[in-house]
């Protein structure tokens, strides 16, 4: 569980390249060359005595087993062992190197000191400084006046100092550091003292800037952060934002780190016209227990003159033998909390909060689960008969073998679930479902024969609607699924092209259910998949009396070097055998011979365009009762343009495009318009601009959309500044994009 802190990626750049490329490279080097040292000639710690070492170079100018090597062009070794290097000197093992004009090895301090144009190379970074300390008594590296460039040049400093310690801690004076390319300064990271400790997971600044474009933006006298996964207290970086509703809004957290299991964020957030709002997140992680609880409490809105209070609680615990308990719960103070504080057209469609607790066990072949489950109706609308009902409780046991003696499978789903509500017939509800297949696979076709017996029996509680009380239904499902797979080549040989027909049959009975309670089903909405499914409802208050056949086609075009899918098309219709009754309360009875035609087709054409689309026609009023089409290209990684419609008769129909275009080299376009025919309004849309270079991005982006139920819009405008390798200031813009245009990518990624 680590927080999210921008400002820790540079420090781990430098602690990690710099400390790891000297101290564990240079320094360990050194004593993994000593190891035929004598003992009275060894020191402790990391770093070994290298007298033998170097005077054994110098007379011979490589290293015995070729752990080390140093050369110069002349040397001298004076009777009390200091040595003095000339005409070059180069140390070398494996991937680091470091040379220098001269050098000189002290005997009483045990330590080699490099002058003039010293170069080091190794473990993604270069350090080129003045002069360098190697002390080996101390365990101690040092470089005066050092520029350094990390990770193959993708940044640069510069330090007064560089000093690391066998101790592990690394420290910088006078230290700066950028992203931007040589002669090109945008924005500089600056401080007059860091320390970085790499084996404890921190690092200390003091005198820290930061200046963008020469302007300072942030100042600090002094900064503890971490440096690895390790957690470490302190405020993280705030989040500014601005609604035409809210007002100015700013989000300070900080990270409380309590304990190796435990965690908290408190982010007070200012909202102009609203007040002040504390937001307390507490996470745990035990050796079986992990969750996350959080508490948002904003007294005495100026809007709404409200106390405005979300609870959430999510728990997932494991007790091992394959049991597992869970929690999942989330309440708000009233019903427009997430579309006044949330922010989003998603919250604005929110009807419902889940409460739920449960245990289950998860078996090789049975799996089972108990749980209670209720529901806030956030939307006000919703009442009476149309509200969810609660769980209390819910038990479900299934079981799964395959490959039984014969080639058979055998399933069983079972359940039993006691669901009540304020209004309505409640009660208890018990179902089990047998199921035994043959599956039957050969070269290019496949048929699976299945036979199944669904038993479902209610025990309804007293009420003036409920005429008999215990009631149940028992019904054999009888299907066979049979399909053929054909190829050929195609294109002078490049591709390969299938033909996958597909048949199903179903046979369902007619069992009277007009009696029966409706407490979780529905009818979806028509689908390929649905086509293809036993009981045309979802949920089982309802099993649909069917006989038909299920006709459906497939065709894929494959390019054959690669595997890639080019083209699939899929189109399928059900045919009906008999008549259908079984239907929902208030729903009139299924008619026709057929149902509609649904079709899919897919297309990637030219590498750069992608085509999606789907249709439902009705046959028996030649119309169209659902269709969607997604145009998307695509012709390189920041340049994509989106456009879809969708329709559903008597329900839906908009229209949409999105794009991420370049105006320039360094000027990128963005934007989204999502418009509803239907309500002839937009729904959202936003437009902004983004300037990117080689080490910073800068993102504004306008943005209008619907945040509450009964059509209020709201206006924000946002800016995200994002120094590369550093951190990033302002709202997250590049979240929003990625969300909102398909095919975006940030600089980021």
């Amino acid at each position: 569980m680590t927080p999210a802190c921008h400002l820790r990626t540079p420090i781990i750049a430098i602690s990690r390249h710099i400390a790891a490329a000297f101290c564990t490279t240079l320094l360990a080097s050194g004593a993994a060359a000593q190891e035929s040292a004598s003992v009275a000639e060894t020191r402790p710690g990391l770093c070994s005595n290298p007298q033998n070492l170097i005077s054994s170079q110098i007379e011979s100018g490589i290293t015995e087993g070729g752990d080390i090597r140093l050369e110069s062009g002349r040397g001298s070794i004076a009777v009390n062992g200091d040595a003095i290097l000339t005409d070059g000197v180069s140390a070398s093992r494996g991937n680091f190197r470091i040379d220098a004009q001269q050098g000189r090895f002290e005997r009483a301090s045990n330590s080699l000191s490099l002058d003039g144009g010293i170069e080091y190379s190794g473990g993604g970074a270069r350090i080129r400084s003045d002069r360098a300390l190697l002390s080996y008594l101390y365990g101690r590296v040092e470089f005066s006046q050092a520029m350094f460039e990390l990770g193959n040049g993708a940044a640069r400093g510069s330090a007064g100092l560089l000093r690391i310690n066998q101790s592990g801690t690394l420290r910088l004076e006078s230290a700066d550091y950028t992203t931007c390319p040589p002669g090109q300064n945008d924005w500089v990271f600056t401080a007059r003292e860091i320390n970085l400790d790499t084996d404890n997971g921190v690092g200390e600044a003091r005198g820290l800037k930061l200046r963008f474009k020469g302007v300072p933006i942030l100042y600090a006298p002094y900064l503890s952060f971490p440096i690895s996964a390790k957690r470490k207290t302190g405020f993280l970086i705030p989040d500014p934002g601005q609604s035409s509703i809210n007002g100015f809004d700013i989000s300070v957290p900080w990270y409380w780190n309590i304990s190796p299991a435990y965690d908290a964020t408190l982010t007070p957030r200012i909202l102009t016209r609203r007040g002040i709002q504390l937001d307390t997140t507490f996470r745990y992680l035990t050796p079986r227990s992990s969750g996350e609880a959080q508490v948002a409490h904003l007294p005495d809105d100026d809007l709404t003159g409200l106390d405005r209070t979300l609870l959430r609680w999510t728990n997932t615990t494991d007790f091992g033998g394959r049991w597992r308990a869970f929690a999942d719960i989330t309440d708000v103070s009233d019903s427009n909390y997430l579309e006044d504080l949330g922010g989003s057209l998603a919250s604005a469609s929110v009807t419902h909060l889940n409460r739920s607790l449960g245990v289950g066990y998860f078996g090789e072949h049975w799996r089972a689960d108990a749980r209670v489950t209720n529901f806030q109706t956030i939307d006000e609308i919703i009442g009476g008969e149309d509200l969810p009902y609660r769980i209390l409780p819910g038990i479900s046991v299934s079981g799964r073998w395959a490959d039984l003696p014969g080639g058979f499978s055998f399933e069983l789903d079972s359940e039993a679930t006691r669901f009540d509500r304020s209004v309505g017939v409640t009660g208890n509800r018990m179902h089990f479902a047998p199921r035994l297949s043959l599956p039957i696979e050969g070269n290019g076709a496949y048929i699976k024969p299945s036979v199944a017996w669904s038993l479902t029996h209610y025990q309804l509680d007293e009420n003036d609607t409920v005429t008999d009380r215990s009631q149940s239904r028992s019904l054999p499902i009888v299907s066979i699924d049979a399909g053929l797979k054909f190829e050929r080549d195609t294109g002078h040989g490049r591709y390969r092209q299938t033909l996958e027909p597909r048949l199903y049959y179903v046979h369902v009975p007619f069992r009277d259910q007009d009696a029966l309670p409706v407490f979780d089903t529905i009818q979806p909405i028509t689908s390929i998949e649905q086509l293809y499914r036993e009981n045309r409802f979802i949920g089982i208050d309802r099993i649909g009396d069917t006989d038909q056949v299920t006709l459906g086609l497939t065709s894929r075009l494959l390019r054959k070097q690669t595997g890639e899918t080019v083209v699939t098309a899929t189109i399928g219709q059900n045919r009906n055998l008999s008549t259908r009754s079984v239907t929902l309360p208030g729903v009139a009875p299924l008619g026709g011979n057929s149902s509609d035609y649904i079709a899919e087709l897919a297309v990637n054409v030219w590498g750069n365009w992608n085509v999606d689309f789907a249709q439902q026609w009705n046959t028996e009023n030649s119309r169209t009762s659902r269709s969607e089409v997604r145009l998307q290209y695509q012709p390189g990684r920041r340049r994509v343009v989106n456009l879809s419609y969708r329709f559903r008769r008597d329900s839906v129909e908009q229209g949409d495009i999105s794009w991420s275009w370049p105006l320039a080299s360094r000027w990128n376009l963005v934007g989204r318009y999502n418009y509803s025919f239907r309500e002839n309004k937009p729904l959202e849309r936003f437009f902004g601009i983004e300037y990117e270079s080689c080490c910073w991005a800068l993102r504004v982006v306008s943005r209008r959309f619907i945040r509450n139920r009964d059509g209020t819009s709201d206006s924000i405008v946002s800016l995200q500044l994002e120094l590369k390798g550093l951190m990033s200031v302002g709202d997250p813009v590049n979240e929003l994009l990625e969300r909102g245009i398909l095919g975006y990518r940030s600089t980021t990624d």
